[in-house]
């Protein structure tokens, strides 16, 4: 297997993981944006949704760069969501870390976000 199709079944795996969580437990990471936010648990499962349709999408050559770019921007947007619930310490739906983790998750992001640049974005 070439080493950029197995990059890109990575992310795939990655943001599918992602991306089926909140579907679960829409109500609890609703509760990590800002009260300013419309319909938070509809966002959170729409946003669920598209992450996994764009992760898909990384896999279909001629998509593949859009895709890429466009989880490159979520992954920019759902950011500063995770440094809001952290310094407010939100309980990250009952996960035993609580705010450390959302912490933690930052770097997690930008190492993501590099994988993903560089597997599905980059001119090759």
């Amino acid at each position: 297997m070439e080493a950029t199709l197995a990059g890109r079944i990575g992310i795939v795996a990655v943001f599918a993981l992602t991306a089926i969580g909140p579907w679960g437990k829409s109500d609890e990471i609703a509760a990590t944006h800002p009260a300013w936010t419309p319909a938070r648990p509809k966002i959170v499962v729409l946003s669920g949704w598209l992450e996994l349709a764009l992760a898909i999408l990384v896999l279909v050559p001629a998509h593949v760069k859009i895709a890429g770019g466009a989880l490159c921007i979520f992954l920019g947007l759902v950011s500063p969501v995770n440094v809001h619930a952290a310094i407010k310490r939100i309980d990250f739906g009952g996960h035993r870390a609580g705010p450390r983790y959302l912490w933690v998750r930052l770097p997690l992001q930008l190492l993501l976000l590099g994988w993903t640049y560089w597997f599905a974005v980059r001119l090759e």
